[in-house]
């Protein structure tokens, strides 16, 4: 009896050691909202308006009692994708916000047509030597700093048409920014006939322009804020700006352009709209050939065909006199061809009028 005593004292005392508590709140997953923040998110507002379903992001997590900062998904970082049918942006596979109130976690998030930054760091992000090609597109998000969990939830879009709309869902704040310029050239004619006079056949071939560079290197950073400063939508440093290098290119239109279009409104495509890395176009020139034949009214039909060579500065006040490429900008170049109309006529005179002489008298 005596004994039984004993090991039932021993038992309550290793109960009483050993208790724990269980914090059953459950784990809230880290999904991604790609919107404006400051109004009713619609697809205008979102990357679903460039059709992008993906983007990438590295992520850098402060956990309680660890000095160093650690890769929250590893060091290459994660794919985040648009999910149809929950419509949030989520990573490739389920993260949980770490429960400490002391932990936090800092997202780089950017999109890339290419190989993407060559450098993410926490604080900074980088592109090295990178060649644009026409149909790149770089973004890059606003840091995400020192966030938690998400308690705030985002605006919601309330529409009978949900078609026209994306729900906002909770989640890292990720607004993302146009790291390219993109240009076009179209052109136009203000006639091609003029009745009983002529007709004009406006081709322009070899369209180009020249002195491009498509190589840059660009670096984006910023400073951590302090610690007690928490679900922060960061900046960037300065004004982003690309550094160009190596040898200048030519972008070349595709094909020669048959000008039939009479309106700007109605202007042709001569070079299709591309991306380029942001730059100075102070040693730029759009060149092409005017290509114009002139088929006269009559009979028989009189037909004049030539071809000039034409030359325009893009960023001199001799030519189209526009501020650099800048990113997140989309310039369109309009070549307006005017034919004249203006008959060839003539103007007929005589030099002098006739000098009068007597010529002398003879008598027979």
């Amino acid at each position: 009896m005596k004994k039984y005593i004993i090991i039932a004292a021993a038992a309550i005392a290793a109960m009483a050691c050993s208790k724990v508590e269980v914090n059953d709140t459950p784990a809230k997953k880290i999904t991604f909202e790609v919107a404006t923040y400051t109004s009713a998110q619609t697809k205008a507002h979102s990357l679903n308006s460039e059709d992008i379903t993906s983007f990438n992001c590295i992520a850098f997590m402060k956990g309680e009692g660890v000095t160093d900062m650690q890769d929250f998904f590893g060091a290459d970082g994660e794919t985040i994708s648009y999910k149809t049918a929950s419509n949030t942006w989520e990573p490739s596979h389920d993260y949980y916000w770490p429960k400490s109130a002391n932990s936090y976690v800092n997202f780089f998030s950017w999109y890339d047509t290419g190989a993407g930054p060559t450098e993410v760091t926490n604080g900074s992000m980088t592109w090295t030597s990178r060649v644009i090609a026409s149909g790149d597109n770089i973004m890059y998000a606003d840091p995400a700093w020192h966030f938690q969990e998400n308690t705030t939830n985002a605006q919601q879009y309330t529409t009978a048409n949900d078609n026209e709309n994306d729900t906002i869902t909770a989640g890292v704040p990720t607004l993302f920014h146009h790291a390219l310029a993109q240009i076009c050239v179209k052109a136009y004619a203000t006639k091609t006939s003029v009745a009983n006079l002529c007709t004009w056949d406006i081709v322009l071939t070899d369209a180009a322009i020249t002195e491009v560079y498509t190589t840059g290197s660009l670096t984006l950073s910023a400073t951590e804020p302090a610690t007690t400063t928490l679900n922060n939508k960061g900046t960037w440093s300065g004004t982003p700006a690309w550094t160009t290098s190596g040898n200048k290119s030519t972008i070349d239109a595709a094909d020669d352009l048959t000008v039939t279009a009479t309106t700007k409104i109605g202007a042709q495509s001569l070079i299709a709209m591309q991306s380029v890395l942001p730059q100075a176009t102070t040693a730029m020139n759009l060149t092409f050939n005017l290509d114009i034949t002139t088929t006269y009214s009559g009979t028989p039909a009189v037909t004049h065909h030539e071809i000039i060579p034409i030359s325009i500065p893009i960023g001199t006040s001799a030519g189209f006199n526009t501020t650099p490429w800048a990113l997140n900008t989309q310039y369109t170049y309009y070549v307006k061809v005017e034919p004249s109309e203006n008959k060839v006529l003539f103007d007929p005179a005589v030099a002098e009028e006739w000098v009068a002489v007597d010529g002398g008298e003879k008598t027979i």
